[in-house]
Parts: structure tokens; sequence; C-alpha cells
């Protein structure tokens, strides 16, 4: 699954950038995320594994990344509120890890 994340980042973040003429392909993938998948990507995130964690949430910002749309799509389905979002900070995520070094 974690490959299946990091592969659609990859596809996301070039349709947001060099690949803008795909920006409709990018807004699809990612209404297919928001609108399917959402259960799956929170299993993910909240998941014991550091990289998965990670994977889920590099992908939820090349998510966001796809424009102003996007950005608000995936901020109105998003759940803030879950209880295991603050567990997130505990997860002890290395600095090179975070800015992508690792």
């Amino acid at each position: 699954m974690l490959l299946i994340f990091q592969a659609l980042e990859a596809i996301l973040l070039r349709t947001a950038s060099d690949l803008s003429h795909f920006s409709v392909v990018g807004m699809n993938i990612v209404q297919k995320l928001i609108r399917s998948y959402m259960k799956l990507i929170y299993a993910a995130l909240y998941s014991e594994n550091c990289k998965m964690s990670r994977g889920c949430l590099t992908l939820l910002s090349a998510m966001v990344a796809q424009g102003p749309d996007s950005a608000r799509d995936v901020y109105s389905h998003f759940d803030f509120n879950n209880k295991y979002l603050p567990g997130l900070l505990k997860k002890g995520f290395k600095k090179a890890e975070v800015l992508g070094c690792a």
C-alpha cells in the first residue's frame, strides 16, 4: 500500500507542477481518493508503522498541492477531530525523514 501511496504522490506532484496540462487528471485522482478511499487513508495515517503514516501524510500534502479546489475538498472531508490525530505528534519522525532526506 505504501508503494501505491508513493506512486499517487509522484503523479499528483507532477500534475501540480510541470505537467499542469494534466491538472484535471490530478483533480480527478484527488476526488476519487476522497470519495472512495478516505477510510484506507485514515487507517494508513494512524498505523503503528511510521513509514506508512509518513507516506500517507506526503500523499495528503500532494493532494492539497493540486490547487485551492482540491485543498478545500481535502479540508472539508478530513476529520480533524479524530482522537488518534494527536498521536501523530508522538510518532517520533526524525528530522531528516520529515525533510525528505531519509
